[in-house]
């Protein structure tokens, strides 16, 4: 395993994708790690917008990397890997929830890149804290929205992937990707606005009211009323 990592981390840095699928095809299959280490993520964000569970995200995961393994040679270079390998996670996780159907029965703010990722590494404990629990918020706001607005709003402010990506990805016009994009905003804002209680922000209570309480008496001590 670790002669793979550090070919991983030689070679990876170097070679952009469809050589690596080139050299994979080739026979240099030991190599098919960097493809799945540089898209992990992305993959994982992509089936993650149709189903909740960690464990079943990876089990589709690893189903569509084998799928995308035995197929590579279909991989023609016309659009980018990444565009073509969340074609196979989206293909995939549709795939399992037919099966399960069948099997029970006999598809924001204006402002973009709202769950980047920060860096935590300089974060001091409390802010480290304060910033999960930000995003797990964020989280749960992104998983209220229907998968085929979940999936347009990862890949665009979570991945950064261009709109002319998303629709060849998904086979959506650009229209249709904006417009879902737009809506998949406002539904987030919307569910925020919801699950915050705004009656409570600004509040003057508690501590504060005593603290101010305790300074106004002290300083009206001894003075006269006209």
């Amino acid at each position: 395993m670790r002669s793979i990592q550090n070919n991983y981390t030689q070679t990876g840095k170097s070679l952009p994708d469809y050589l690596v699928v080139q050299k994979v095809l080739e026979g240099q299959t030991e190599l098919f790690e960097i493809l799945m280490r540089r898209h992990n993520e992305l993959l994982f964000r992509t089936i993650r917008s149709y189903y909740s569970e960690d464990s079943d995200v990876e089990d589709i995961m690893q189903d569509a990397y084998i799928k995308a393994y035995e197929k590579l040679y279909q991989f023609k270079n016309k659009s980018a890997f990444s565009t073509w390998l969340v074609r196979i996670g989206i293909n995939e996780a549709l795939q399992r929830k037919r099966k399960q159907k069948y099997r029970r029965t006999t598809d924001i703010t204006q402002e973009s890149g709202i769950l980047q990722i920060a860096d935590t590494s300089i974060m001091n404990p409390e802010n480290n804290t304060i910033y999960k629990e930000s995003t797990a918020f964020i989280e749960k706001a992104v998983d209220t929205l229907p998968p085929k607005y979940k999936i347009i709003f990862l890949l665009r402010e979570v991945e950064g992937m261009e709109i002319s990506e998303i629709s060849a990805s998904l086979d959506l016009t650009i229209s249709n990707v904006k417009v879902r994009l737009f809506r998949a905003r406002n539904m987030i804002k919307d569910n925020i606005f919801k699950t915050t209680n705004t009656t409570n922000i600004f509040e003057f209570g508690n501590h504060k009211c005593d603290r101010l309480v305790e300074v106004v008496l002290k300083r009206i001590q001894g003075k006269k009323l006209d």
